[in-house]
């Protein structure tokens, strides 16, 4: 089995994703140049009434006028500037463009986003239906703790849990919280450690400026059993 992948270590060029219109494809909206002129319609009609016939025939009150166009020493199929569709003119004024929306989504922040540390999660009686009901009420959950990443992972497969992120071997679990700015995916109006009073897990809430929730009056809130209770 692939090792999980913290979906915040992936870059996306957001900009660019907020800029492109997805229904493009489904509307089939491309380039629609509208067809050019015909600079031989104009006066085409003087030509095959006056003709191949009699030359002298023709008088001056039977000349239809020719009105001679600006495309008319141009290519076929070579539109004119103007404002027009399918143009490449100026002939009006482009409105201006709508504001982008901000937010890591392109929008506001998110409601809600915690992080079990990796010791307080253990705790858990059982650990696939307490996170499954976190997920109801809860935009992003994650597992940070002071051991290395091969770890977190072996837990989440033998538990077949499925969270958004978690820290590396590379950063602590405070470093990996507090990079969770408002550039992030997983970035909330309220972020929280659920971690054990009896160890440092406070400490890894304080590093990030994150709050910091014990696991007991969690549990008690939440009525998630402990183990060994």
């Amino acid at each position: 089995m692939t090792e999980r992948i913290d979906l915040d270590d992936i870059e996306t060029d957001t900009q660019d994703e907020q800029d492109a219109d997805d229904g493009e494809w489904f509307w089939g909206r491309g380039d629609s140049d509208a067809s050019p002129e015909d600079a031989a319609s104009i006066d085409g009609g003087a030509a095959t009434d006056a003709g191949v016939g009699s030359p002298s025939s023709e008088t001056n009150a039977d000349r239809i006028p020719h009105v001679p166009h600006e495309n008319k020493d141009k290519p076929v199929g070579i539109p004119v500037e103007s404002g027009g569709a399918g143009s490449g003119g100026t002939g009006g004024e482009q409105e201006p463009e709508a504001p982008q929306a901000s937010g890591p989504h392109g929008g506001g922040a998110d409601d809600l986003t915690f992080a079990f540390t990796f010791d307080a999660v253990q705790r858990l009686a059982d650990v696939r239906a307490a996170l499954a009901e976190a997920n109801e009420w809860a935009d992003w959950i994650g597992i940070v703790g002071h051991v290395d990443a091969h770890e977190i992972n072996s837990f989440l497969r033998e538990t077949g849990l499925d969270i958004d992120f978690f820290n590396g071997s590379g950063d602590g679990p405070g470093e990996r919280l507090a990079d969770i700015g408002p550039s992030s995916m997983f970035y909330a109006d309220r972020m929280a450690v659920v971690g054990l009073e009896s160890t440092d897990d406070e400490s890894i809430a304080a590093a990030a400026d994150w709050e910091f929730v014990p696991l007991e009056h969690a549990a008690e809130q939440a009525d998630w059993e402990l183990a060994g209770e």
